[in-house]
């Protein structure tokens, strides 16, 4: 078993596109980032709903196969409300998709 924050691919990506102004201040302040909801899964992409600040923002995160999305997406799930920083210390089984 693995933290989320040991996985290729956390912290999830967060913003409109490769030119959101706001990446940066999403990468340098973690603890601002609170997820509100898991909103799907499209295949090894997990796409979210968070809050920063006052603001809401899309973020995802590329899992390396199908069975870690799908893992990675039931622990954000069950903790909504926390930090990016807090979900980044939450264990994830191991899981490669044989699928």
């Amino acid at each position: 078993m693995k933290v989320l924050a040991s996985l290729s691919g956390w912290p999830p990506q967060g913003g409109g596109g490769p030119y959101d102004a706001r990446k940066a201040d999403f990468a340098s302040n973690p603890e601002s980032v609170t997820l509100k909801r898991v909103n799907r899964i499209v295949g090894t992409r997990v796409e979210m709903t968070c809050a920063f600040g006052k603001e809401i923002v899309d973020f995802r995160f590329f899992a390396s196969d199908k069975g870690t999305a799908e893992k990675v997406a039931k622990v954000l799930g069950c903790n909504a409300g926390k930090s990016l920083v807090d979900l980044g210390l939450l264990i994830v089984e191991d899981c490669e998709w044989a699928g």
